[in-house]
């Protein structure tokens, strides 16, 4: 089924996010709507290879062949993907913007509302409201789709799906039932043969979960197993982010030497919100260890990225840091 979208903002949607400095995408461009499934999965590749800026501008290229011909699946698809680059990339309005955009095609393009392609975007669109803090906004979403029980597949888009409803439900003050998720995630990837935190690092975040509800020790072994396993076979923004939390979890200097790493490792990644995330972590540490200018200086690194990654709640986090409250550990 195809149709045309006349509406402005769709339109004329990249006028509001410029890639600069991105290479040529080593990808065959699409030679038409029908070619952008082929397409769109080598851009996922390069993504999760956090080739962050070419994926981008290959998806912006998939947009455009897509409006071109009308092709209302293949915007769903492309918005959908580009939705993921520019939230890995870290500009979060952006991913916002893309993501319900193709939520608002998802209808007309004839997509099964249980699918695949809906489970995906429905995660992504779950996983931009986290990153803006928008923790009630995620929960009204995922209680108006058909995901919200223990019935769904195991099949890649829905374990995704499950890793960030397991997110959502912890975030949201549902520990057991985010717990069930993420365990779910380990125990359907060691299955496949694919435990790696590249695919789904729900080690480190039922590590988080664990040490909310007082089982420090669980916890630590979790997150230090997904270290190792990053530190082995893993991009420097897995490793990164393993090593973030690592930090929440672990107690003392020990802690804070994981939280100092997490910063220096993710500075040569484009993951510019989790780069900002780290820097104010690692502020909010520095306050409990009474370290004030150096948290200070820290922190205004970690609220300036926020600020440029649009990332409300982080910003707020910041600044509370800064005027000297700390985090409860």
């Amino acid at each position: 089924m195809t149709v045309r979208d006349e509406r402005p903002r769709l339109a004329n949607r990249d006028r509001d996010i410029t890639v600069r400095n991105a290479r040529p995408v080593p990808v065959a461009a699409p030679a038409s709507a029908d070619d952008l499934p082929r397409y769109l999965r080598a851009l996922r590749r390069l993504s999760n290879a956090d080739d962050l800026a070419v994926a981008y501008a290959g998806c912006s290229l998939a947009v455009e062949v897509a409006a071109r011909e009308g092709a209302a699946g293949g915007l769903v698809m492309a918005y959908s993907e580009r939705s993921s680059a520019a939230r890995r990339l870290g500009d979060l309005p952006a991913a916002r913007r893309d993501c319900e955009a193709a939520a608002e095609l998802l209808e007309v393009s004839g997509a099964e509302p249980r699918g695949a392609t809906a489970a995906l975007l429905t995660s992504r669109r779950i996983a931009v409201r986290l990153d803006l803090g928008e923790i009630d906004s995620a929960d009204a979403l995922l209680a108006a789709t058909p995901f919200g029980g223990d019935d769904l597949p195991d099949d890649s888009e829905f374990l995704l799906l499950r890793y960030v409803r397991g997110r959502l439900h912890a975030a949201a003050g549902r520990p057991g039932e985010g717990l069930a998720d993420l365990y779910h995630c380990g125990e359907r990837v060691a299955a496949r043969r694919s435990d790696h935190p590249g695919v789904l690092p729900w080690r480190s975040a039922a590590g988080l979960v664990l040490t909310g509800l007082g089982a420090a020790e669980a916890a630590e072994r979790l997150v230090a197993e997904e270290v190792a396993l990053t530190r082995r076979h893993g991009l420097a923004s897995a490793l990164g982010r393993a090593l973030r939390i690592q930090g929440q979890v672990r107690p003392g200097l020990a802690g804070m030497g994981a939280a100092e790493e997490a910063v220096r490792v993710l500075q040569g990644t484009p993951r510019r919100f989790e780069r900002a995330t780290a820097l104010v972590d690692l502020g909010g540490l520095l306050n409990l260890a009474r370290r004030r200018p150096q948290a200070r200086r820290v922190l205004r690194d970690g609220l300036e990225l926020a600020e440029q990654c649009g990332a409300p709640a982080l910003v707020a986090r910041a600044r509370s840091y800064y005027a000297g409250r700390s985090p409860s550990r």
